[in-house]
């Protein structure tokens, strides 16, 4: 029998029940517009029967509305191939709700594609498991929102790989919560290049655990933001090494209150070049040690 379906307008496609919905065939499912299934509400899409979301063609799947994706059911989505979810729209992963993402398994997660990842939000974000995030390409990685980054759990940042760190960019880093800064492991943190580290603020930097600043290398120094210096605490000055505090640079020593200065060791100021003892605050010279004075060169105080 030929299906009646396509003869239905748009109005008669909005005015069908459930069980009217549930009633179709497959030659009525293949049947259906574009338009007639971008006229299905949350309620009829749900009434949908798996097979019959099976046998949608890529163009009937992209067809769903936004405001009717909320209407898959997770049994619904639990049943889509890699290739359904990586033939829906950005727009489409993105109207999905927490719920539905978190329901998806870690095969339907790694095949989404980095123009979906990027339509994902904070909340969809964190509901995916630390082994899910594991399956993100770098791609992927980048791709994440600056507005979503925050939705990464700090068991998810810890897992993160050394090409995933890599793959951020400076505005995701500038962007990550203190607690988030706080689970990078030293590791992790050695690893990341210059123009993420100059993306940390004050209050990030202040997050690193001392281990980690211990273990930052003389060009992340370097390439830190004077701005973000402040930040630092005076445990964390203290565990400069020589080498780091020579890679201060005179901005950074400007930025640099009486606590920090005076938190610097003898032989940490004597690695301090005239530009740097030159940008030494009025109120921070005061804070030198008896020590770090005496390690004074002729050349540094001329």
């Amino acid at each position: 029998m030929t299906s009646t379906v396509p003869s239905l307008g748009i109005s008669q496609i909005k005015a069908l029940k459930s069980w009217e919905i549930k009633a179709w065939t497959t030659e009525d499912i293949n049947a259906l517009s574009t338009a007639q299934i971008g006229a299905l509400s949350a309620a009829q899409i749900a009434a949908l029967e798996m097979e019959d979301l099976d046998a949608f063609s890529t163009s009937q799947l992209r067809a769903i509305s936004t405001p009717a994706m909320v209407g898959l059911t997770l049994d619904q989505l639990a049943a889509f191939t890699t290739q359904k979810i990586e033939a829906l729209a950005a727009n489409q992963v993105g109207a999905l709700s927490a719920r539905q993402i978190g329901g998806l398994d870690s095969f339907q997660i790694e095949a989404l594609t980095p123009a979906q990842v990027a339509a994902l939000n904070a909340s969809q974000l964190s509901t995916l498991t630390t082994e899910e995030i594991a399956t993100f390409s770098t791609a992927d990685i980048a791709a994440i929102s600056s507005s979503a980054i925050a939705g990464l759990s700090r068991g998810s940042v810890m897992a993160l790989s050394s090409e995933q760190l890599a793959a951020l960019t400076p505005t995701q880093v500038a962007v990550l919560k203190t607690t988030q800064i706080a689970a990078l492991t030293s590791d992790q943190i050695s690893g990341l290049t210059t123009s993420q580290i100059g993306a940390l603020s004050s209050t990030q930097l202040r997050a690193l655990t001392t281990a980690s600043v211990a273990a930052l290398s003389t060009s992340q120094i370097a390439a830190l933001s004077a701005k973000a210096i402040p930040g630092l605490t005076t445990t964390q000055v203290a565990a400069f090494s020589t080498s780091q505090a020579e890679a201060l640079t005179p901005a950074h020593v400007g930025a640099m209150n009486a606590q920090q200065i005076g938190a610097l060791s003898s032989a940490d100021i004597a690695t301090f070049s005239t530009a740097d003892i030159a940008a030494i605050s009025a109120a921070a010279i005061a804070a030198l040690s008896n020590e770090g004075i005496a390690a004074l060169t002729g050349e540094q105080v001329a």
